[in-house]
């Protein structure tokens, strides 16, 4: 239906989110299973204090040792089969942010990573839940009633679309992008974890100092998201404190690096 001498479009081609450098150096530990380095620190460090919040019972020394040897000693207590299982899936779910910290939100972006948090869980197998799916129930927190059901969908397009819009992303929009999420509150199960990932995948994104919110701070952290409307420094707070450690880590690593770099060919350990 085109006129033969219609002028055609001139293609554009769409060029590759660069990687900033703290992924970069992510990717390459992990690629060369450099031990004690900062990808295996984030590994068990996040994935001990993040279920920690959502009361996964394992000891930061239990996560270490499934994470570096597959197994786990169990000592006085039983252990949950769940507990290991999220374990597990948080490993995977923490390697794939890493691998996509340049993408943007979606809504199957994130579907994706609470299927891969859930995936094989006594939930999952009971079907008390469908994993990457939103729930189909009311839900309230507390006295905070959730978004219901029938509009999940429309309001996670709207606060996707609004954050994916901003010219600028700094801590302030990330965490506001995640109250607003904790409050709609999409699956039956995860939501606190799921978005702690998204939290730490967008400061990765953006070149913003990551943290990792412990059990230590759970208070302030809860009680953060419920007043973030009327005072915002109650959340930023303790996540300035997690940054500050984590940067803290940053630097230990470097220096470990250097040190490592320029040792003495004849050094040897006692």
């Amino acid at each position: 239906m085109l006129p033969e001498n219609a002028e055609k479009p001139t293609r554009r081609t769409r060029e590759a989110a660069k990687l900033p450098i703290l992924v970069k150096k992510l990717q390459r530990q992990r690629t060369k299973k450099i031990y004690h380095g900062l990808y295996d620190y984030i590994q068990i460090n996040f994935c001990y204090s993040s279920n920690r919040l959502a009361s996964n019972r394992l000891l930061l020394t239990q996560v270490e040792e499934v994470y570096r040897k597959g197994k786990v000693s169990t000592g006085f207590e039983p252990i949950k089969v769940d507990d290991l299982i999220e374990a597990y899936n948080h490993f995977t779910c923490v390697s794939h942010i890493i691998d996509t910290a340049a993408a943007r939100i979606s809504q199957s972006y994130i579907r994706k990573l609470h299927t891969m948090l859930s995936y094989g869980t006594m939930a999952e197998r009971k079907l008390q839940f469908h994993p990457g799916e939103y729930r189909r129930d009311t839900c309230t927190i507390g006295k905070t009633k959730t978004t219901p059901p029938k509009n999940i969908n429309s309001q996670m397009n709207a606060l996707i679309a609004e954050y994916e819009s901003l010219d600028k992303v700094e801590l302030a929009q990330i965490l506001d992008f995640h109250v607003r999420f904790e409050r709609i509150h999409p699956f039956t199960d995860g939501n606190g974890r799921v978005g702690r990932l998204l939290m730490f995948k967008e400061c990765l994104r953006h070149e913003i100092t990551p943290f990792i919110l412990d059990d230590k701070r759970r208070t302030e952290y809860l009680k953060g998201i419920r007043e973030w409307d009327m005072d915002k420094s109650t959340l930023f707070t303790p996540c300035l404190e997690a940054q500050a450690r984590f940067q803290a880590q940053i630097d230990l690593q470097k220096l470990q690096e250097y040190a490592q770099h320029y040792k003495p060919a004849d050094y040897k350990e006692d």
